[in-house]
């Protein structure tokens, strides 16, 4: 069972990301499921569930953490569903200085932000329950739940232009989408203590001008909220579209000379938003 091969994009095309790579499964494999394991904690990677194969699969990961050692490998399937065992491994490290935040549904409008000295200055991970005392004990009795995420966190974001200003609000529920962003942390802003890659949700999110009047652009978003599980890792917006192979090649017959493989025409991911 090959391992995937994970090769790692740091420009801002649309953010720093990872294109993982299957080129083979064992016989009999319909689909698979890839997992990305990170510190400690194993997430279903974005567009790769139960993802139908044609022998390779190829998928970008745009919620990589940073500057943190990152393992892929995928679970396959039969048509049936019966599991057919786990794929290799591979490890792979990201680098990054810069922070970087998008709605896990619109990649494309990831942000380069930098994070101010208030941010994550004081959160908890509470423990919900109560303390009962029962008739003739000396001492309460708890009764509590699994202790939940980062709550009451507040990061302020600082934007330093009107286009990755409204990028930054436009996260926040714009077309229908939850109000979720993936915040990954860069290595100027390691030292907050909250998890890699962060799911935070705000329902409202204020802008304060700090030179904007003045003609620096510089708007700070206080984004006051907890952490919450994703969107469905089922649900993802393609990164490379048929429109767009087919606004840039004439017909399918020059199409095919340019590649070898169907593989090779689904990794084509420079060409993704061509047709715009």
């Amino acid at each position: 069972m090959a391992a995937p091969v994970v090769t790692p994009f740091v420009d801002a095309s649309p953010c720093p990301r990872v294109e993982v790579f299957f080129p083979s499964f064992v016989a009999g494999t319909a689909t698979v499921t890839v997992y990305r394991l990170a510190g400690g904690r194993e997430f279903q990677m974005r567009g790769g569930v139960r993802a139908v194969t044609g022998g390779t699969l190829t998928r970008i990961d745009h919620e990589i953490p940073f500057n943190v050692p990152v393992t892929y490998r995928a679970e396959q399937f039969n048509a049936t569903g019966q599991s057919l065992g786990f794929t290799a491994s591979t490890e792979v490290t990201v680098a990054s200085a810069d922070s970087w935040m998008h709605n896990p549904l619109d990649p494309q409008g990831a942000v380069r932000v930098s994070l101010g000295t208030d941010s994550a200055v004081s959160f908890s991970r509470p423990v919900p329950g109560v303390v009962s005392r029962p008739r003739g004990r000396r001492v309460g009795v708890v009764l509590s739940e699994p202790r939940q995420g980062v709550s009451g966190l507040t990061l302020d974001v600082r934007t330093s232009t009107t286009a990755d200003a409204d990028a930054v609000q436009a996260m926040f529920g714009d077309d229908g989408r939850p109000p979720i962003v993936c915040v990954r942390l860069g290595e100027l802003d390691r030292v907050m203590r909250v998890p890699q890659p962060l799911f935070l949700s705000a329902l409202s999110v204020s802008e304060v001008d700090v030179g904007y009047r003045w003609g620096s652009g510089e708007i700070s978003h206080p984004v006051e909220g907890d952490e919450v599980a994703p969107p469905v890792p089922g649900l993802f917006v393609p990164t490379l579209r048929a429109i767009d192979l087919n606004v840039s090649f004439a017909t399918a017959a020059e199409l095919n000379l340019a590649h070898l493989t169907a593989a090779d025409v689904n990794r084509r991911y420079d060409l993704a938003g061509a047709a715009g």
